[in-house]
């Protein structure tokens, strides 16, 4: 029988049910001297076994020492859980009402440890799906989150109502796993619903800089920098790669990392020390031109929000050359 897949999990500690993604933003908010690993369990009550939550304690690096953080499950979960439930229908034989190229995504999307179907790219600090109310919340809980319209009709894509999110980052982790686990051909078949745009694929909607500073679906861009200088809590960072000959810099103000939680978690990433660069990916950012000191033309990338921004390092004990 195959692993059983769990995708959120109860919190001991926080009193509610969160993915590994929301568990690892919650840890580094904490001082350091007061980080302690959370308790975990299974977000189905009447299971409630115990759930290992894996490096989500630990900052995420880029390239080839990239570790997916995500829950482990140590124990059979009780018949009838709902985890099991989510496993065996995504683990099925190809349906008769599905396509081949729908069965072959599926598959594809079984050797991730996370599964995400659609991505709304709300970038307001408020999740209000995901407030701290100290009440247990369930995956039919989770269920009532997703519109119907956001929905398939095909059986065989029911679980992808599992899968909706808003967070950034753990869009970008599954895309960094699904590039590190999946043979080339497997990652071109994996597909993300968007709102407002309808079913995307993956690779399109998560494009690096040299294709352009706009992404066709409002999506994420990416490429490789350099932190420059520190302002307070705020931040600049110059990519290594230009626009038209000119410049990209990523300037991020104090004031606005005084926002979110997710903020500490920034502040650990760029506080780590021989970083050979960072990767930073950005969702849909405000692109203009402005001239620095010099006078020179430079190309200004600009988010309103942290939940446009998701970030990894690279040491430079790494042997690998690639910046992207």
């Amino acid at each position: 029988m195959s692993r059983t897949k769990v995708l959120f999990a109860y919190c001991h500690e926080l009193d509610r049910c969160l993915s590994i993604d929301e568990a690892r933003t919650e840890f580094f908010s904490k001082k350091p001297q007061d980080r302690q690993r959370f308790t975990f369990s299974c977000s189905d009550r009447n299971c409630n076994v115990t759930i290992s939550g894996v490096n989500y304690h630990v900052k995420a690096e880029d390239g080839e020492k990239f570790k997916v953080a995500h829950f482990r499950s140590p124990h059979p979960h009780n018949l009838g859980c709902e985890w099991m439930q989510f496993s065996e229908e995504a683990n099925q034989p190809r349906q008769a009402s599905e396509t081949e190229a729908d069965y072959t995504e599926r598959k594809a999307r079984q050797k991730l440890n996370d599964f995400i179907n659609c991505f709304d790219p709300c970038t307001d600090e408020t999740d209000s799906g995901q407030k701290k109310t100290g009440q247990l919340t369930s995956l039919s809980q989770v269920n009532h989150l997703v519109k119907d319209n956001d929905l398939s009709n095909d059986k065989s894509h029911k679980w992808s109502r599992y899968t909706r999110t808003n967070q950034l980052q753990r869009l970008v982790d599954t895309w960094q796993e699904a590039k590190k686990t999946l043979t080339y051909d497997e990652f071109r078949t994996l597909k993300l619903r968007v709102t407002n745009y309808g079913k995307v694929y993956f690779h399109e909607y998560i494009t690096h800089i040299q294709k352009g500073l706009k992404n066709q679906y409002e999506g994420v861009i990416f490429g490789g920098g350099s932190l420059v200088k520190r302002y307070g809590r705020g931040f600049l960072i110059h990519f290594f790669d230009k626009h038209n000959d000119k410049p990209i810099r990523l300037y991020i103000d104090k004031n606005l990392m005084e926002k979110g939680r997710f903020s500490h978690y920034i502040d650990e990433i760029l506080s780590t020390e021989n970083v050979r660069y960072f990767r930073v990916f950005l969702l849909n950012p405000e692109v203009s031109e402005k001239k620095d000191r010099t006078g020179k033309p430079v190309i200004n990338l600009e988010i309103s929000s942290l939940r446009q921004l998701a970030i990894y390092y690279e040491l430079n004990s790494s042997e690998d050359n690639d910046f992207v």
